[in-house]
Parts: structure tokens; C-alpha cells; sequence
């Protein structure tokens, strides 16, 4: 096999604000971590073709072209900070490029993304194959492309070249093989999640939930060690945020505002909210709303985190405490899904001395590294 291409729908600003540089394209508008709380807009250059979408679709104008490996570069320096260990980047950048050519070669989820409505109950979960025209966004709802690394490039470079053409496979039950759907999120919380937990009720054998002992490792770190770990591994607008332990105090008037600008259903007044179904995690499932006038059943886990703030929570794995009148206290862990690969915990294993093979063999087990090309 050779090298593909892969086209990537550009999030930004508004109308996409472009202009031609030697070799590249600058991006004045790209907006990045789209609906969540460290959304924000940046300038960036990408390499490849620049191409307009004949058809809009939401904030995405136009779709940018390139080789696969230059786009494995830039999702590796766009996860994680360029600084990381050189085995955690290689695990990163095996995963993303498996990851990809998923997208690229149309192995769609066997269960797509869809929702369940009832008068009581709403049931729903996103997925990417939901694009049209192209292959990925350029955002978390696909995987983090922020175009052209600007520091330490060639640190990535050298790791992304080394594993090149690496992909993580699993039997496919016929004596052969296939690509893996290679999950990821920012931290665990020491415990990684099941797929159907998250996504549609469909578990691959390689997608456990099981203890991760690295990632709560973090904590037991002196102060001073932690912070320098996470200096080296995350993006400077990650590391402000607790990903590892966290507190939120929710408006009960903000959840049922909410619900009405989601799914039009007046709640009245909430009175309390009640987890009824936990994955292995802890992370919640579905979740009862009970108010004044009505309940409500809510799930999957990102809809969860959605709906409890405009911003999205950092997880679904929460305890409900000190309830007032007129707020809840969330007292959480993990920062994301949960579901594969812990991006604290392959940081930790990494700077451990863990190769990137042990780090894939860890968080996929039954997997295995395959060379396409």
C-alpha cells in the first residue's frame, strides 16, 4: 500500500479568512475546541491543496487536501505538545493515522450515530462519519488538526517518521486483519471506559475498561514532578484545566434552560438530578432530570455532559452532592470519554520508559502494530 491523502474539513470563524504564503495557506480564522470551554480562534497554516466546499456545511467552507503523513505530523503537535516523550508521539501518531485511514477507506461505525426520542426519554451519541465531501474536521469532534507545527517541529517530525506507515490492526475473525477504531481521550481518571458506554451498544474486544494505574500515577506524583509532566505533554490552553480530579457547581435554572433550548421540553423547576445507569468507569450512562412539572431521561455521555453546561463538562464520571435550592456541586474525574488510549496516562508511561509499542499493547490489548507501507 502506499501513502493516501486525506481531506479535512476546516472549522472557522465565519468565512474562511485565507491567504496564499510560499508553500502554505494562512488560516486567520480557524476556530478550535468548538463547544467547549477553551474554544477559541487562532491563526494557522496548512500545507496541501485549500478547496472550497460546494455546499457549506455548518462553519465548515472549505476542505484542505494533503498527504497522510503530513497530516499525522500536525495532529500529533495539535493533541499533544511537540515536547512529549518520543515514544508517547509515536503511540499518538499510530493511533491517529490508524484512526484516519478508517475515515479514509469508509469502515463506518457498524451502528451510526442516531437518536432515540421518547416523550421521557432521550437517548443520542455523535460520530464522525456523519461529514460529507470529506473525510475528518479539523476539531475534537474528529481529531485535533491545527495545521503546521511552529515549535519543536522537528522532534514530531523524527517520531512521526520513524513509526511511518505503522497502524494498530486486530483480528478480523477470517484469519486476517483490520484497521482498529482507535479511541482516545485527554485522561481517564484511572479508570478507561467501554465503547458502548459512550457510542452505540458495540464493543470491541480491544476497547476495555480497566484500571490504569499510569494515569493515577499523576496523582501520586509530588506537586512540582506532575506539573513538569504536564508542562512537557500538554497544550498550553490544556494545561489550565483539572483533568485529573475536578468540582463544578451547575445552576439547576441554567440545566433546565437548557433542555428547553435542546429538546423544547419545559422541566419547570429542576428539583434533583439521578444517575441510573453507570458505565464500568463510573462514568454516567443515562441521567434523570426530575422537575416541577416533568422527567427526563438523558444519555449518552457527551449528551450528558452538554446538557448539564453549555460548555461541556469534563466528563459524564460524577457525584451529585450539596444540593441547594438553586444549584448542584459535581465532584468528577477524567477529561473526556474515557474510551481507548489516556493521553495522561501514555504521558506518564512514556516518561516511565515505556516504549510505544508497550503503550499500545496497554491500552488496545489484543491489538497489534502492522506496517503498511
Amino acid at each position: 500500500m502506499t501513502e493516501s491523502y486525506i481531506r479535512v474539513g476546516l472549522i472557522t470563524d465565519g468565512k474562511p479568512d485565507m491567504e496564499r504564503e510560499e508553500g502554505c495557506t494562512l488560516v486567520r480564522n480557524l476556530r478550535i475546541g468548538d463547544g467547549f470551554h477553551w474554544s477559541r480562534t487562532i491563526s494557522a497554516r496548512f500545507a496541501g491543496e485549500i478547496i472550497p466546499l460546494p455546499e457549506t456545511q455548518g462553519n465548515i467552507h472549505v476542505v484542505n487536501r494533503l498527504p497522510l503523513e503530513e497530516y499525522v505530523k500536525s495532529v500529533t503537535a495539535s493533541e499533544m505538545n511537540p515536547r512529549a516523550s518520543s515514544n508517547f508521539l509515536m503511540a499518538h501518531a499510530i493511533i491517529s493515522r490508524t484512526w484516519a485511514l478508517r475515515k479514509i477507506q469508509n469502515c463506518r461505525c457498524p451502528f451510526p450515530e442516531q437518536k432515540t426520542r421518547l416523550r421521557d426519554r432521550i437517548v443520542t451519541w455523535e460520530e464522525s462519519d456523519s461529514h460529507r465531501g470529506f473525510d475528518v474536521c479539523s476539531d475534537d469532534h474528529c481529531q485535533r488538526y491545527q495545521g503546521l507545527p511552529t515549535h519543536h517541529i522537528r522532534e514530531v517530525e523524527d517520531a512521526v517518521t520513524a513509526c511511518r506507515g505503522e497502524v494498530l490492526v486486530y483480528p478480523d475473525g477470517d484469519g486476517g486483519s483490520e484497521l482498529a477504531d482507535a479511541r482516545f481521550s485527554k485522561c481517564c481518571g484511572g479508570v478507561t471506559e467501554r465503547f458502548s458506554s459512550c457510542w452505540a451498544e458495540h464493543d470491541p474486544a480491544y476497547l476495555v475498561s480497566q484500571k490504569d494505574p499510569w494515569c493515577l500515577k499523576l496523582g501520586q506524583m509530588p506537586p512540582e514532578d506532575a506539573n513538569l509532566l504536564l508542562d512537557r505533554a500538554l497544550k498550553a490552553y490544556d494545561r489550565h484545566t483539572p483533568a485529573l480530579k475536578w468540582t463544578e457547581n451547575i445552576s439547576k435554572a441554567d440545566i433546565a434552560d437548557n433542555v428547553r433550548k435542546r429538546y423544547g421540553i419545559d422541566l419547570g423547576n429542576i428539583l434533583h438530578i439521578e444517575p441510573i445507569k453507570r458505565g464500568p468507569s463510573g462514568r454516567i450512562v443515562e441521567l434523570k432530570l426530575t422537575g416541577s412539572r416533568s422527567e427526563l431521561t438523558v444519555g449518552k455521555e457527551l449528551e450528558i455532559r452538554r446538557l448539564l453546561k453549555s460548555d461541556c463538562l469534563r466528563s459524564s464520571w460524577f457525584d451529585i452532592s450539596d444540593e441547594t435550592p438553586e444549584t448542584l456541586t459535581l465532584s468528577g474525574r477524567g477529561w473526556g470519554h474515557g474510551v481507548g488510549l489516556c493521553q495522561i496516562g501514555a504521558a506518564v508511561m512514556a516518561e516511565e520508559g515505556k516504549d510505544y509499542g508497550e503503550i499500545l499493547r496497554f491500552y488496545y490489548p489484543g491489538t497489534k502494530i502492522h506496517k503498511l507501507y
